[in-house]
């Protein structure tokens, strides 16, 4: 028989032995949520549109679900694109899951509505009627474009924008110049204004839309320099002409080299050019 010594000591070993199984099934549980929230927020895969070449560059501020508030999306739509390029306030999963909001939005609005600045307009008005809007106190920068052919056998671009850095151009010379858009953040104001401009791409020019992850990439001697503005059109000059895929990994790979290991913000780029004549 036992004593009561050892009925006890047994007691107490199934009961941290039933702990440690709960515990390991409610971890399960979690990781296998975390990965369906991961699955589900990560940059899609790009779809072929005719007359257009896309490519995008994703960077989490090194959460290990490298998730974050940072995104891209791009639906090819009857004439040819429709893009968003956009930076939730904050990051790690709490950026995600507005991150997941904004996407999940912009998929059902733009069956209803494709013109850039009045589909902003419904994107605002979703995102701040939104029952824990007052509460969770966060807002969405957000560039959103069509593209379309134009006459001279590039592209017609129209894009809205919310409070986000503006885009810059690659022209056929090489020269990098700015695409002011404006705008104001998304989910911030309901009374919030929008801006619509249009820009016309020459065949192999390109347009770079970014997160301002790009720009404030601290590093240097000290690493708190900024990388800047001035250093992504250097970089963008130096690779004038080369397709967005290569564009875009050249970028990513000075900024890692900028960071050197360093943390940072979530970084999002997202490339369109207009393709070459045939």
């Amino acid at each position: 028989g036992f004593n009561q010594r050892d009925i006890e000591l047994a007691r107490e070993f199934a009961a941290r032995a039933g702990s440690a199984v709960a515990a390991a099934e409610l971890y399960g549980e979690q990781a296998h949520l975390a990965r369906v929230l991961q699955h589900s927020l990560l940059p899609p895969e790009l779809p072929p549109v005719p007359g257009v070449t896309l490519a995008g560059g994703y960077r989490s501020a090194g959460d290990s679900l490298r998730i974050g508030g940072d995104f891209y999306e791009v639906f090819r739509t009857a004439t040819g694109a429709l893009f968003a390029l956009g930076d939730v306030c904050g990051k790690g999963v709490g950026a995600a899951v507005l991150t997941g909001r904004v996407r999940q939005s912009l998929q059902t609005l733009r069956l209803v509505e494709q013109r850039p600045r009045e589909l902003v307009t419904l994107l605002n008005r979703a995102l701040f009627d939104s029952p824990d809007a007052a509460r969770r106190s966060q807002f969405t920068t957000l560039l959103l474009g069509t593209t379309e052919p134009g006459d001279d056998g590039g592209l017609r671009v129209r894009i809205a924008g919310g409070g986000h850095p503006s885009p810059l151009v690659v022209r056929a010379d090489g020269s990098i110049v700015e695409a002011r858009v404006g705008g104001m953040p998304i989910g911030a104001f309901a009374s919030a204004t929008f801006v619509e401009v249009e820009i016309r791409l020459a065949p192999g020019e390109l347009l770079l839309a970014y997160t301002d992850g790009v720009t404030e990439a601290r590093g240097g001697a000290a690493a708190v320099e900024m990388f800047g503005e001035q250093r992504l059109r250097q970089a963008l000059a130096a690779v004038a002409g080369l397709p967005p895929a290569a564009v875009i990994d050249w970028l990513l790979q000075l900024v890692d080299e900028w960071l050197d290991g360093e943390s940072h913000d979530d970084i999002a780029m997202l490339a369109v050019r207009a393709a070459d004549p045939a």
